[in-house]
């Protein structure tokens, strides 16, 4: 059976050599240190994409974005020793297969290789430690639903966007957080709801649709099991109070 064709890009010629030794034996490997180099290569045919973050041209999304042109569908691996909500959040808006930390454990990347590229999963006596990745993963979520709380989230969504199980996704969330992620959500919304019924001018509806409620009713129910009272009678406490 031919071999699957790998893309490495990485200004690091002695990570690459590392990397290459230990995938050789069952694909074929082209090297690229950066940007420029990575898009000469883009008119062979790929199979995946391992891009490290850090680079001094461009930065791995920046190599991301152009291979993603060359081919929308291609699988990527973004490899990176950072493990910033803003990396993990581009991680995710950008759909890659995997975010591996470094340094990197080869035998678990060989295993996601073999995950993702459909091949026979690749036997070894060693036991992954994916605690980190799992915490990198729940840290990103949280993230994106701080920073997007307004539109439409689901735990279905926020899964495939990590491109991990929606059920064990759920129970790493509340284990890590002490909620679910639909409590989370909603308890962020309706301290934001508090807020702005300060602001006489929105009407409570505007208020439940730019928070991502499409129904007032659930709405107001979310409100009031938070609050002990509707968000009308909210809003007239704080004037009688003020």
């Amino acid at each position: 059976m031919d071999k699957k064709t790998v893309l490495l890009v990485d200004d690091d010629g002695a990570v690459r050599d590392v990397i290459k030794q230990a995938l050789r034996s069952e694909y074929n490997v082209l090297e690229a240190s950066g940007y420029s180099e990575a898009i000469k290569l883009l008119k062979q045919p790929i199979d995946l994409a391992i891009i490290d973050y850090v680079m001094p041209e461009y930065d791995g999304f920046d190599v991301l974005k152009a291979v993603r042109k060359a081919n929308p569908e291609l699988p990527a691996i973004i490899m990176t020793a950072f493990s910033s909500e803003s990396v993990v959040i581009k991680a995710i808006r950008t759909e890659v297969a995997d975010y591996i930390k470094k340094p990197l454990k080869l035998a678990y990347l060989r295993k996601r290789l073999s995950e993702i590229l459909g091949g026979e999963k690749h036997s070894n006596n060693h036991t992954e430690n994916v605690g980190s990745r799992v915490e990198f993963i729940l840290d990103g979520i949280e993230a994106h639903i701080r920073e997007n709380y307004m539109k439409d989230l689901t735990p279905q969504k926020l899964a495939g966007m990590a491109c991990i199980n929606r059920f064990k996704l759920s129970r790493a969330f509340k284990d890590r957080f002490g909620q679910t992620i639909t409590s989370y959500l909603n308890n962020i919304r309706i301290r934001k709801a508090a807020e702005l019924l300060k602001n006489p001018d929105l009407n409570i509806t505007e208020i439940a649709h730019f928070l991502g409620y499409e129904s007032v009713t659930y709405f107001d129910r979310i409100f009031s099991a938070v609050h002990g009272m509707s968000p009308l009678k909210y809003r007239k406490k704080l004037s009688k109070e003020h």
